[in-house]
């Protein structure tokens, strides 16, 4: 999971005057030819131009569309250079824009990097589209070395640079805006590929005498066995990972992302966060074309607070340090107190709302459980646009609620602010380096169709609640469906632990207590039907915590290819045992109630051919 999941979107709460761009059909708005004439700037955008700071001209046209009937915003072709920023929290803002289209017309927009504010914001727009660009670096969060010899004892990976790529110690002096830690990582290339067996490895800061020490943080990656399959001659790819997104849309309705290439990313490369009816389609977040070997530092594409009816879909997601697609409805609150029966205090969850009129349930973090709760009818401070980062909060509700103890997450209750009607579907992940293929948790209503996921180092589509690390809610009414999961769970091992590299797909609960299985069949309603299964490192699929769901007519081949690739990492020792037997078995079904298996094929032998344009089935 990405640990810098809120610093990218910390400051990204703005208070703007909120201006609605009007309905004049058709007029188009070109930023390299019309910013003189209409009186907007000194000069116009110029292409090609290194030199030229295209981010106060862009920003200038903005502020012009919001007060003039402009439908579309373009520009000529070409190279464009963002070398400063609009607010601290921003690179460059669209806020608050409607019914309007931003078409960058195939161009490359370049960030100075390595590290910065969220690149684009789109924020608290409606029916906007933005299109039609890459994103990349003048400076990438990433760079490329030559490993000359290993210390496997003392972990530590000598290396030389490489022409045009900077040496990693110059990521020593990097700072976040937002003021995060930055995590340096370390992965380990040969042939273009991970070396089988290696993660992304946290690195020791500071980088000196062309050395990259690993920090000690005893997984099987870091030991001495594995560190010894390392050759010179290999490739180490060092990122910094922290500050924010390339892409981010911040709350808004009815957005769209489209045909947008971002090549590598310190952070999320796309996030969107409390966004209801996005559409993501046609984004690919992947190394730069012929010299990269990093997609993001972090996650590809990432639906964070996820609303009603979002969708993803044709996209592509590769080469990341952490998951590639994710929609999640973690917890709004933790509980601090009870002080009656209708009144608690409670630490807000970052910057994440619950007005009054916020109906909302409680989880028992021990449990996994999910319980009814009430409705918010006041609170104290008062409900805000720019709320407090992590600040507690009176809430009063409008019934009697049950006995809450400290630690208790509270939760969204209502569909609609969980994913309800929400859509994964006819993408593509491969070559995860630490993350899932696609990860779901504590949403509802969510269906994953007709993807592919190739080698991604933990499980390629996990539905995954977790009550220790990133608190939520079980999942409920999830439809798994009709996708095709190829040598998942390997070559690269399971970069946070083997809970969530059970299987290629996985339904899961873990608590509090070191990631333990989960006492209740807290999750419900999740089918797992025509999926296509080949190579899997460990199981086909994992079920656990799911009351009702359905196993059906999924084909299963060649599994168990890589057991223990992971060791038994993150593993609480009482259910070690159980875990290594599950590694063999093509279906593994645990602390579950109401399943229905049926028609579902499994063989160790390779699968049969497939017919033309067509996988096997």
């Amino acid at each position: 999971m990405n640990t810098e999941r809120w610093s990218s979107i910390g400051a990204g709460i703005l208070i703007l005057t909120s201006l609605t761009l009007g309905q004049a059909a058709g007029q188009v708005l070109n930023m390299s030819e019309d910013l003189v004439s209409l009186g907007i700037a000194s000069q116009n955008l110029t292409p090609n131009d290194r030199s030229l700071d295209a981010r106060p001209l862009i920003q200038a046209a903005v502020q012009y569309v919001q007060t003039h009937p402009v439908q579309t915003l373009t520009l000529d072709t070409g190279a464009y250079y963002l070398l400063s920023a609009t607010y601290s929290s921003a690179t460059l803002i669209f806020p608050n824009l409607s019914n309007m289209t931003v078409d960058l017309a195939g161009s490359t927009i370049y960030f100075t990097g390595p590290l910065m504010p969220n690149g684009i914001e789109v924020f608290e727009c409606s029916n906007f589209t933005l299109t039609n660009f890459s994103t990349d670096f003048v400076n990438p969060p990433y760079t490329h070395v030559q490993l000359t010899s290993v210390d496997s004892v003392n972990r530590v990976l000598h290396y030389q640079t490489l022409s045009g790529w900077p040496d990693p110690s110059t990521f020593n002096t990097v700072v976040s805006p937002f003021g995060d830690a930055v995590v340096l990582w370390a992965a380990v290339f040969r042939g273009g590929a991970i070396v089988p067996g290696t993660t992304r490895t946290v690195l020791t800061s500071p980088i000196t005498g062309n050395a990259l020490v690993l920090t000690q943080d005893y997984t099987p990656w870091t030991q001495s066995t594995t560190l010894a399959t390392l050759q010179p001659g290999d490739t180490v790819a060092v990122t910094a990972r922290g500050s924010g997104s390339p892409i981010l849309v911040w709350e808004g309705d009815s957005v769209v992302l489209s045909d947008i290439s971002v090549y590598g990313s310190p952070a999320t490369a796309v996030q969107l966060y409390e966004a209801s009816n996005a559409v993501v389609n046609n984004v690919k977040v992947m190394p730069r074309p012929g010299t990269g070997l990093v997609g993001s530092n972090a996650d590809g594409i990432h639906f964070v607070s996820v609303r009603q009816n979002d969708v993803i879909q044709n996209s592509y997601v590769a080469h990341t340090m952490d998951d590639g697609l994710v929609m999640e409805s973690l917890a709004a609150a933790t509980v601090v107190s009870q002080a009656g029966s209708s009144q608690i205090t409670v630490t807000r969850s970052v910057y994440l709302r619950f007005p009054n009129g916020t109906a909302v349930n409680f989880v028992d973090p021990l449990s996994t459980a999910e319980f009814p709760g009430a409705t918010i009818i006041s609170q104290t401070p008062p409900d805000s646009v720019s709320p407090t980062f992590d600040g507690q909060v009176v809430l009063t509700f409008d019934q009697d609620l049950p006995t809450l103890t400290p630690g208790m997450e509270m939760v969204y209750a209502a569909p609609e602010m969980r994913g309800q009607g929400s859509i994964i579907a006819h993408n593509t992940v491969e070559n995860t380096y630490g993350g899932r293929g696609v990860w779901v948790s504590g949403a509802q209503g969510i269906t994953v169709q007709s993807n592919v996921l190739r080698e991604t180092s933990m499980g390629g589509i996990v539905v995954y609640q977790d009550t220790e690390s990133y608190p939520g809610p079980p999942a409920h009414d999830i439809m798994i469906t009709d996708n095709s999961l190829e040598a998942d769970l390997g070559p690269a091992a399971p970069g946070t632990g083997v809970q969530q590299a059970l299987a290629s797909i996985i339904v899961e609960s873990t608590n509090n207590q070191e990631f333990a299985f989960g006492s209740a069949a807290s999750n419900s309603n999740i089918s797992i039907l025509n999926n296509y299964i080949t190579d899997s490192g460990m199981s086909g699929i994992w079920v656990g915590e799911l009351n009702g769901g359905t196993i059906q007519n999924n084909l299963i081949y060649r599994y168990s290819q890589n057991t223990g690739l992971g060791g038994l990492f993150g593993i609480p020792p009482s259910f070690q045992s159980q875990v290594s037997s599950d590694a063999s078995l093509p279906i593994v079904v645990h602390y579950s109630s109401n399943i229905t298996e049926q028609a579902n094929a499994t063989d160790l032998k390779p699968p049969p051919p497939a017919l033309p344009g067509r996988r096997p089935r």
